[in-house]
């Protein structure tokens, strides 16, 4: 069974969960408000390497969900 990553959007709390794939599109309880969470792509599956080794966006730019205020704290 894979592991999903899940965000709340009431208190921002992150989680995983070992779902099997007939539940992929289903959303999830969150352990700490237990309101509903969105499932998230994971952030290890999101990057790969270029030709020259360094980090590359794997389906379109990284900052497309970004909000940080400046692109000096991003790794990408």
């Amino acid at each position: 069974m894979p592991i999903y990553e899940y965000v709340c959007p009431d208190c921002e709390s992150r989680f995983e969960l070992l779902r099997p794939l007939s539940q992929a599109a289903e959303g999830a309880a969150c352990p700490g408000c237990h309101q509903s969470a969105e499932r998230v792509l994971s952030v290890f599956a999101c990057f790969s390497t270029n030709e020259s080794g360094l980090a590359a966006t794997v389906g379109g730019s990284s900052c497309s969900s970004c909000g940080a205020t400046s692109c000096d704290t991003c790794a990408a």
